[in-house]
């Protein structure tokens, strides 16, 4: 009877600890969904820059990029826990000992959840909460007109045709970026400080450096080009192929995800316009395309509606280099597209739509539209215009 007795306290207490466990991380999963806005400020612009420092410090003693070297040595190591773990299970299923084994396994995997849950939440998942860049710069308001847009659209058609005209072009008639990664990524963190600095946008100030993948061209089968690890405050760039219409945005992008912002929303904001205030033509070209482009069609749709006339920027024979420059990224991709297929073909598997799924899961999860959140509302850019750019010259 005590044998008995001790096993069932042994067996309930067991499964007090497996519920609490799963609750724990539940909770860890999910406890930004319950945090107050003024506590995510406070925390991003107090607390965060200081506990994210350390980690940013270490990896920043590295060139190469250690989120990748950890996923390279990780997946076949998984692959090998998994059969040694298979084996050991089958052994305890033969001497009777699976429940224990099972339990042991289970609850050594959720602490490792619960570490992991709370690491995420304190570099990365408190900071969806914070006040929206949008909100910082007061870029909320009434109903804009058509002549607003306009306005903001010309602004940007005039940046992005002025510092096209400003780089070099290879026998193509690409035009490429003007310094190396090291030089580039170094810039770009200067760019989005001094750009959050005057304009009093509380990021953290802390040097990070961006790092290269070496095996971008396979990652480029995901269609992603950068990626903030918040387990290492690391951030990882896609080289295989540095677009001049993409690249500057993409590595103040994932910078400003390491400085402490991390919706998609706010971080294309910032480096679109911190880009935009650039002295470098290059990362100026990138910030304006992507405002004229943002703001073109839109623009357009409004004109139709309301018969006004549309400015006929696209037509321009100024544009020709930018089309050489958009048709050069298109090609790139196209042939990624193409070896994408290949591999579906064999494996029955899109990579780039699985990636996808994942990414606008994982976004949804964190209370964000999913991939939709990348896009910046066009209104976002006539108003930063208008109040920033128009209104300054006006002063």
């Amino acid at each position: 009877m005590k044998i008995s007795s001790k096993k069932k306290k042994r067996t309930a207490l067991r499964i007090v600890l497996t519920v609490i466990l799963t609750v724990m991380f539940i909770a860890a999963v999910i406890c930004n969904w319950f945090i107050p806005r003024s506590f995510a400020d406070y925390y991003c612009t107090r607390i965060f820059p200081y506990l994210s420092s350390p980690a940013q410090g270490f990896n920043m003693m590295f060139q190469f990029s250690i989120t990748e070297n950890v996923i390279i040595c990780f997946v076949p190591l998984l692959a090998l826990g998994l059969i040694i773990w298979v084996v050991f299970l089958i052994r305890k299923i033969l001497s009777h000992g699976a429940m224990s084994f099972l339990y042991k396994s289970y609850r050594n995997l959720m602490i490792l959840a619960i570490v992991a849950a709370v690491i995420f939440q304190a570099m990365h998942g408190i900071n969806y909460k914070r006040t929206h860049v949008s909100e910082s710069l007061d870029l909320n308001g009434e109903e804009l007109t058509y002549e607003e847009y306009c306005k903001a659209l010309k602004w940007a058609y005039q940046g992005m045709i002025e510092a096209r005209s400003r780089l070099g072009e290879d026998y193509n008639g690409v035009a490429h970026m003007q310094e190396s990664f090291e030089n580039s990524a170094t810039f770009a963190c200067s760019l989005v400080d001094a750009f959050c600095e005057e304009y009093d946008v509380p990021a953290s100030g802390n040097y990070v450096r961006a790092k290269p993948v070496s095996m971008s061209h396979y990652w480029s089968y995901t269609h992603i080009v950068g990626m903030y690890d918040p387990f290492l405050a690391e951030v990882n760039i896609n080289t295989d192929y540095m677009s001049i219409n993409e690249y500057p945005i993409t590595l103040c992008h994932e910078l400003c995800h390491a400085k402490g912002y991390a919706s998609e929303t706010d971080c294309n904001t910032l480096s679109v316009l911190a880009c935009s205030r650039s002295v470098r033509a290059d990362f100026r070209y990138a910030g304006y395309y992507e405002i004229f482009w943002n703001l073109y069609y839109v623009t357009e749709n409004i004109a139709e509606a309301t018969g006004e006339v549309m400015p006929q920027y696209a037509a321009s024979s100024e544009m020709e280099p930018v089309y050489r420059d958009m048709r050069a990224s298109i090609i790139y991709w196209n042939q990624i597209d193409k070896e994408v297929d290949d591999i579906k073909q064999v494996l029955g598997i899109d990579i780039t739509e699985a990636s996808d799924k994942v990414n606008d899961t994982f976004l949804k999860s964190n209370g964000e539209s999913g991939v939709d959140s990348y896009h910046v509302p066009d209104s976002v850019y006539v108003r930063y215009y208008m109040t920033y750019i128009e209104g300054a010259d006006d002063a």
